[in-house]
């Protein structure tokens, strides 16, 4: 199995043809052809089927689909890395969620960064299923999320709880002391999932036939709605609050029971993986940093 094999087979499952997989590779079709058939030779399994009209994936080319992109993955990991050697000590693969980068973790790391100018870090975006996906393939050192993965391979350290708050746009008319779950299904309400604990807090709340006029799956989608005056929603209450000080949104007093869930923050370790100084440098220093709230 070679690489440029990898790269032919993911094309054409991608285009679904070999002519345009042969155009955006720059070679001829007779070669993606017959890097295909050799990929199907070493597995010993057919991966496309052939008709007419279009080529599909077979099913044990659809097993095979994310183990392929997992090693070209891993290939152009090993690269970066391997160009990065010596320029410092060592470096570290670190996975997050877009809204804990934008509005948690960045001051940690950054501060990291200064006390620890020998290591170099990588940062990585994406949902919690893909940063865990990416600690037990080894390709990060560690990932920092609001749902802890319960897998026998990752150790989760729990580094801090997040409170919090309705929040509405900077001109919402407040017409009474506190809202309660029963005002906000008159609203225009938008949704944002903060983990299990959560949505079973909402559904007491609310009832699970409770529809919200627009449901997001990031922060600052959400932001966007509020501050444009689209609707209320569940925030950070860290957040909400410094954005309600520079006048770009309003913390509305909202009185639930149940009252609202905290929203816990893990550290999450690979197990298989050893320890380094770096990456112990880094455990200690978020401990320290969210147990101070600085």
């Amino acid at each position: 199995m070679e690489i440029s094999q990898l790269e032919a087979f993911l094309q054409v499952a991608k285009t679904k043809s070999f002519t345009r997989a042969a155009e955006s590779l720059h070679l001829v079709q007779s070669t993606v052809t017959t890097r295909i058939q050799m990929l199907e030779k070493a597995l010993g399994k057919p991966l496309f089927r052939r008709t007419s009209r279009h080529i599909e994936l077979t099913p044990a080319g659809k097993h095979f689909l994310p183990y392929a992109r997992r090693i070209l993955e891993l290939k152009r990991e090993s690269e970066k890395a391997l160009q990065m050697e010596g320029m410092a000590e060592e470096q570290l693969f670190v996975g997050s969620p877009h809204s804990l980068w934008d509005y948690i973790l960045f001051p940690a790391v950054k501060k990291f960064r200064r006390k620890h100018p020998e290591i170099a870090l990588r940062l990585i975006t994406g949902h919690s299923d893909e940063i865990t996906e990416k600690l037990l393939d080894g390709l990060a050192d560690a990932g920092i999320l609001y749902i802890p993965p319960y897998h026998p391979g990752l150790e989760v350290i729990r580094l801090r709880e997040e409170s919090l708050c309705l929040a509405g746009p900077a001109d919402f008319p407040l017409d009474k002391e506190a809202l309660t779950p029963e005002d906000l299904r008159s609203l225009p309400f938008i949704h944002l999932g903060w983990g299990t604990e959560f949505e079973q807090w909402f559904k007491a709340a609310f009832g699970r036939h409770f529809l919200p006029l627009v449901e997001v799956d990031h922060m600052s989608l959400l932001l966007r709605w509020i501050r444009t005056g689209e609707g209320v929603g569940f925030l950070l209450q860290s957040v909400a609050e410094e954005m309600a000080a520079a006048g770009k949104l309003k913390v509305l007093p909202f009185r639930p029971d149940p009252p609202l869930p905290g929203i816990p923050v893990y550290l999450v370790l690979p197990k298989r993986k050893r320890s380094s100084d770096g990456l112990d440098a880094l455990t200690n220093h978020l401990l320290r940093f969210f147990n101070k709230g600085k």
